[in-house]
C-alpha cells in the first residue's frame, strides 16, 4: 500500500512535529519534549479520533500551510477565529476546535494566530513514526510527512475549553523549589510580589524573565552543583533573574531553583507571548494536585459528538 503523506506548503513561523512526552531517556540528556501546551494538543487529537499521545503539529504564532493527499479528518485547536481550506478554486471557512473533513488536494492555508502563542493541528491516524525526532526541528516548506493508516471518521467538537488563553498577563501558581532556603527573605518576597516581563530571549527550552532582582542569602549565589531539572522549574541566575523551564528544557541544570510552576498552569505559560507580564502565586502541594485533577476532569468532559456534512464544509 502506498504511503500516505501530507506536504508542508508554508512553514509559518516555527512549526514542529510533536508527540507525547518521552521518558527513560533523561539519563542520556534527552529532554522529555512533547507539546508545549499538552491540553490543546490532546484536544486536537481527540477531535481527529487519535490517541492522546499521537504525533501532531505544533505551530507558533503562524499556522503553516498543509496539503492533503487523501481524505482525512483534521482538527485545529488554538487561538484562531477560524481556518481556511482551499478546495479547487474555492477558499472555504471552517471552525477551529472541531473536526473538519478534508479531501484529496485540499490545502490548509497559512495564517497568523489571533491570540496565544501556539496552535495544534491533528490529522486522523496521526503522523507516522520517524516524523518526530529526539530534538525539536522546524518543519520547512516542501517537506513531506508520512501519516499512519486513517481511522473511521470521527465528528466531534469542543463545548467549553478547559483553559482560556492568557492574553498579555498571567498569574502562575507555584510551589516552593528545592533551593527555596538559598534565597534571602527579601529575595523571596521580590519573587512573590514582583511583576516579571517575558523577554524575547526565550524558546521551548525556557522563558527568560526580567524584573525585580531575586537576592540570595548571605554567602550564596545562583550556582549549584548540577542536578536534575523538569519543565516547570524556575531557575534563578546569579544576576537574580528567573528562567521558567518549558517542554524542551535540559535534563540537568546548575542554577538554584526557587519555585516550580504547577502542572495545571504550564499550558498557560506555553501560550504567553514575549512582552507578557507574569506574577507568581504561592500554593501548597495539595492545592497543586487539586488543580491538576480539576483540569483533567474539565479536559475529559469538554468534547462532544457533532455532524459534519458530506462535503466537510461548516458555514
Amino acid at each position: 500500500m502506498a504511503e500516505k503523506l501530507i506536504a508542508i506548503t508554508s512553514k509559518g513561523f516555527l512549526t514542529l512535529a510533536v508527540s507525547a512526552e518521552r521518558h527513560r531517556l533523561e539519563p542520556f540528556g534527552v529532554p522529555t519534549g512533547g507539546p508545549a501546551d499538552p491540553v490543546r494538543c490532546v484536544l486536537a487529537n481527540r477531535l481527529a479520533g487519535n490517541p492522546d499521545g499521537a504525533a501532531a503539529i505544533e505551530a507558533a504564532l503562524v499556522l503553516p500551510g498543509i496539503r492533503f493527499f487523501d481524505e482525512r479528518v483534521i482538527a485545529v485547536v488554538g487561538g484562531l477565529d477560524g481556518i481556511v481550506i482551499r478546495r479547487g478554486a474555492e477558499e472555504l471557512a471552517f471552525p477551529v476546535n472541531a473536526s473538519v473533513r478534508v479531501f484529496t488536494g485540499d490545502e490548509l492555508l497559512s495564517r497568523p494566530l489571533d491570540a496565544g502563542m501556539r496552535a495544534y493541528i491533528a490529522v486522523s491516524g496521526g503522523l507516522a513514526e520517524g516524523s518526530v525526532g529526539l530534538r525539536a526541528k522546524s518543519l520547512e516548506a516542501g517537506q513531506m510527512l508520512a501519516l499512519k493508516k486513517t481511522v473511521p471518521p470521527v465528528c466531534r467538537m469542543i463545548g467549553k475549553m478547559p483553559l482560556e488563553l492568557p492574553g498579555n498577563a498571567a498569574g502562575l501558581r507555584v510551589t516552593q523549589g528545592v533551593q527555596w532556603e538559598r534565597f534571602s527573605p527579601e529575595g523571596r518576597e521580590n519573587f512573590l510580589s514582583g511583576e516579571y516581563l517575558y523577554t524575547p530571549e526565550s524558546s521551548r527550552m525556557g522563558i527568560r524573565l526580567s524584573g525585580p532582582a531575586i537576592g540570595f542569602r548571605e554567602g550564596a549565589d545562583g550556582n549549584i552543583i548540577s542536578e536534575g531539572m523538569l519543565p516547570g522549574d524556575i531557575q534563578v541566575t546569579s544576576a537574580g533573574q528567573p528562567i521558567l523551564m518549558l517542554a524542551d528544557c535540559p535534563t540537568s541544570g546548575g542554577y538554584a531553583k526557587i519555585a516550580h510552576v504547577i502542572a495545571a498552569d504550564l499550558p498557560t505559560a506555553a501560550q504567553l507571548r514575549p512582552g507578557a507580564k507574569l506574577r507568581f502565586l504561592p500554593v501548597d502541594v495539595p492545592a497543586a494536585h487539586t488543580a491538576l485533577r480539576r483540569l483533567m476532569l474539565a479536559l475529559n468532559g469538554c468534547v462532544s459528538e457533532k455532524n459534519i456534512p458530506p462535503d466537510g464544509h461548516t458555514p
